[in-house]
């Protein structure tokens, strides 16, 4: 057992967290605080980051206010934890924006501003946070949290399906001009979770919730520690010849066909 726990622990006691004050993001960073990781937390609101510096007592877990949108704010925040204390080895953006709209209904603002918050971002973060890194030699590894939705056609997902298969193309880009300098890029794809965001979000539409549930071979939805397992692996020594790669989580989702009609009937 005690080989198994050190197979599976996190390659590095330094991490930076995207999307850290709620959701999947909150989960990775306290799982990773409760197992002596220091954990550099970015998120939008402030209140809700201290929330997750709270939920690990005996952790190091810190906030930084950060619109990942914003290039300048991402270059402040980790120019602040390198003074502090070097670069982080590991990080995780679980950062994202989405939500539901046939695409005739998308306007260009609306389909920029999921490309910004889901792709653009998450390349300005991974860009600075691989720099220093490049520069010194050290090794790392980055994991991103992609979606069901970029390997498949998912009707109302116009804009974040483009954005999470952009965000995949760039990590296998990354993973072969990275990995001969010693850092892994790879990605999660969950499917359909049961997230704070979610919730409230698209699964709070009982036609969608309904017709997503009917579509995954595994019949319900996943919960959030059921993500827990492959983050673990991905950010682990058990995963050290990995790189380019998306694990998808989704119940069996991908494997079937989108009820379009049930989504939106009026226009089936």
């Amino acid at each position: 057992m005690s080989e198994l726990t050190g197979l599976f622990a996190p390659i590095a006691d330094r991490a930076v967290v995207t999307g850290g004050g709620t959701g999947i993001g909150r989960d990775i960073a306290l799982m990773l605080a409760r197992a002596g990781v220091t954990v550099e937390i970015f998120g939008r609101r402030l209140a809700k980051l201290e929330e997750t510096a709270t939920m690990a007592p005996g952790a190091t877990v810190t906030p930084h206010v950060v619109d990942i949108r914003d290039a300048d704010q991402v270059d402040q925040a980790f120019t602040a934890i390198e003074l502090a204390g070097g670069p982080a080895p590991l990080l995780v953006n679980a950062a994202s924006g989405a939500f539901l709209a046939a695409a005739e209904d998308i306007s260009p603002k609306g389909f920029q501003a999921v490309v910004s918050a889901s792709l653009t971002g998450p390349f300005t973060v991974l860009r600075r946070w691989a720099l220093p890194l490049l520069d010194t030699g050290m090794p790392g590894s980055a994991l991103f949290i992609s979606s069901a939705l970029a390997a498949r056609e998912v009707p109302g997902a116009a804009h974040s399906s483009a954005a999470k298969a952009g965000l995949e193309a760039l990590i296998r880009s990354a993973a072969v001009e990275w990995g001969p300098r010693g850092l892994r890029v790879n990605a999660i794809s969950p499917g359909a979770f049961h997230t704070e965001g979610a919730d409230e979000g698209m699964w709070s539409d009982p036609q969608v919730s309904g017709a997503a549930l009917e579509q995954i071979p595994l019949g319900r939805f996943g919960a959030p520690d059921e993500l827990r397992g492959p983050i673990a692996l991905m950010l682990s020594r058990a995963a050290s010849y990995i790189t380019g790669e998306t694990m998808v989580v989704d119940g069996g989702w991908h494997l079937s066909t989108p009820p379009f009609g049930m989504i939106f009937p009026d226009r089936a």
